[in-house]
């Protein structure tokens, strides 16, 4: 987790904006002058004032948003590999890619490992893992290790916490 500078609210790494006030999250430790843009480095690629070549910009993977209805908060995600969405446990050193225990997860039933959220040939995928209080897609409920897909607009639950899925 990274802390945005203007407002502290805890962001995921790797986020470029703080999804709370819209602040930018890259460090920027040097100054660029208008003198040294367009400046080739020794290789042909533009170099920055220091002379130092900027580095490629890293591919973007599927992009996801989870809105958190009793809360609003709106988390999104870039979908790299599977994600484990429940609730963080140090004790049980269980840390999710997506904590709900910040959002009343404890008490609307979310399981510690409740599913896995991944993105399989062009499709977002919701799998339950055996979750006490069950995972629902729109109101119904899905069966345990079978993924399921997901839609924009779907309404996924968790136990008792409702969200809205979005993404393009």
């Amino acid at each position: 987790m990274q802390v945005c500078h203007n407002c502290h609210s805890k962001q995921f790494d790797g986020t470029i904006f703080c999804a709370e006030c819209g602040a930018s999250l890259i460090a920027t430790t040097r100054r660029e002058t208008t003198l040294s843009l367009g400046q080739r480095g020794p290789t042909g690629d533009l170099a920055d004032s220091a002379g130092v070549i900027a580095p490629a910009p890293l591919p973007e993977g599927p992009r996801i948003t989870l809105v958190i209805m009793n809360s609003g908060r709106r988390i999104n995600l870039d979908i790299q590999d599977d994600l484990l969405i429940g609730r963080k446990d140090n004790a049980r050193s269980i840390f999710p890619d997506v904590d709900l225990g910040l959002d009343g997860g404890y008490d609307s039933g979310v399981s510690r490992r409740h599913a896995i959220l991944s993105w399989k040939q062009g499709t977002y995928m919701i799998e339950d893992l055996g979750s006490a209080n069950g995972t629902f897609i729109n109101g119904r409920k899905i069966s345990s290790a079978q993924p399921a897909r997901l839609s924009s607009g779907d309404e996924l639950q968790c136990g008792t916490l409702l969200i809205r899925v979005e993404f393009d």
